[in-house]
């Protein structure tokens, strides 16, 4: 095996136990965020933003660090690309959260849900951002299901964009 396979192999490794840390800190600030009476599509947006710093954090410090190293690159330059990156991570991670809650409703998967919210969803796209349909505890599957989406893009991008060679490094 190659050393850049090694290297990326680790890498991936090292990405997927951070973003692990990510989800329970995504999904612990979402329990958190609607248990205090957030409006989920809110407590959802604001529970990602919260997994991406502390996966900036520990990306930094662990799984990037050899990469980093006498690049003379500044913190808040990595900081910024990984933003960029996360930003649409978390789009695609949001967007298949309003997603995932909408096909739960509609799916009947949650009794009378599709019933109840649909005077709701009439009043056009808007309304899903702003009033999703509550789907109790299945909001955490949409949620997660959103995490897998956005994973691939997030490590392909910042290994090559954001720690990588392509920043210039």
């Amino acid at each position: 095996m190659t050393p850049e396979r090694v290297a990326v192999r680790g890498a991936l490794w090292r990405f997927c136990a951070v973003g692990a840390s990510g989800v329970v800190v995504n999904l612990g600030a979402l329990a958190a965020l609607t248990g205090a009476g957030v409006v989920s599509s809110l407590a959802s947006a604001l529970a990602i933003e919260l997994s991406i710093l502390s996966n900036f954090a520990l990306n930094d410090r662990w799984t990037f660090l050899a990469a980093r190293e006498g690049r003379g690159d500044t913190w808040g330059g990595r900081l910024a690309r990984f933003q960029l990156v996360s930003l649409v991570g978390a789009l695609a991670q949001w967007v298949t959260f309003l997603l995932g809650v909408l096909a739960v409703a509609r799916l009947g998967l949650v009794e009378g849900a599709w019933a109840a919210y649909a005077p709701t969803l009439a009043r056009g796209p808007l309304a899903v951002v702003c009033a999703p349909p509550p789907v109790g505890a299945w909001q955490y599957g949409a949620q997660l299901a959103g995490v897998g989406v956005a994973t691939t893009w997030n490590f392909l991008a910042n290994f090559y964009w954001t720690w990588g060679r392509v920043a210039g490094r």
